[in-house]
């Protein structure tokens, strides 16, 4: 069926860019000489990014859609916030402190909801550090993001900005991800109403597509980002062809069609094409 053709192309697509992942990135970026804290980030926010591909890809049921689902959805997550850490050169600092706001905020959270109760003498590591770093982590987040006049400051991500605000500012594929699927995504994530009635295995295996659809244009993002931050193309100059080759191999059925796509890419005369979808391990309806 045709259904079942693009459910094993958009797997391929991922199982493809997994196995570049860790031939291409994994060990070049974890072997990274005295790495800047920016790098850190980076690297942290990735690293979680493959993790998830790899469970991803563990699934061969379609009936865990749910699962896929999640997963997709936080490789989305995890996609803008490094491209929008690439983007300003101050993110570091930002997310450093924007951490530190957080902490806070949750020790204040627990030190407050057992003030009075047997339990709180349990949480005065919470209650020290915030009589040792409240104070300096306030005035650090007032200069840092000060809130407009009239209004309490309110800081729930570290670039003042909604997801659906980041997304519109990074463009595609983030803003058609976020506009056309996050709430569908979000919907399988949370409990609530609304969820489908009456699933059938076609609808089981067009939304699984969608969710690996997500899921490889984000990974695809995030490659291409690291990339260009870590300079692979100093020593694998066909790195960034190669993240695209790869996903467009997906849909290829024999090694004809595969030396075709090599050739759009430019690829050709340098490498192998991965075996196509219907060679390799497959999901299940």
């Amino acid at each position: 069926m045709e259904e079942n053709h693009a459910l094993e192309s958009f797997y391929a697509a991922l199982r493809n860019l997994d196995k570049l992942e860790h031939e291409d990135f994994r060990e070049i970026i974890k072997s990274q000489f005295n790495p800047t804290l920016r790098e850190r980030y980076l690297t942290v926010n990735y690293h979680r990014a493959a993790f998830n591909v790899d469970m991803m890809l563990a699934i061969k049921d379609t009936k865990q859609f749910q699962t896929l689902s999640l997963l997709a959805r936080t490789i989305f997550e995890l996609a803008m916030e490094i491209k929008s850490i690439f983007r300003d050169p101050d993110a570091a600092k930002k997310i450093e402190l924007f951490s530190r706001v957080e902490v806070l905020k949750a020790a204040r959270q627990v030190v407050k909801f057992y003030e009075g109760r047997p339990e709180a003498q349990l949480y005065q590591e919470q209650v020290d550090f915030i009589s040792k770093f409240g104070a300096q982590i306030d005035a650090a987040a007032y200069a840092m993001w000060p809130p407009k006049p009239g209004k309490k400051q309110s800081v729930k991500h570290w670039t003042l900005k909604s997801a659906r605000l980041r997304a519109n500012d990074l463009g595609a594929p983030f803003d058609r991800i976020y506009e056309a699927h996050y709430p569908q995504l979000s919907w399988m994530t949370h409990s609530g109403v609304v969820t489908p009635l009456n699933m059938t295995t076609e609808w089981v295996s067009a939304f699984v597509s969608v969710v690996y659809s997500i899921a490889i244009d984000s990974y695809v993002e995030i490659l291409d980002t690291l990339a260009i931050e870590f300079k692979l193309s100093s020593t694998n100059e066909h790195i960034r062809r190669k993240i695209l080759c790869n996903r467009d191999l997906g849909a290829t059925r024999t090694k004809e069609e595969g030396i075709y796509v090599m050739a759009q890419h430019g690829l050709a005369a340098y490498f192998e094409p991965p075996k196509p979808w219907n060679e390799a391990n497959s999901t299940t309806a």
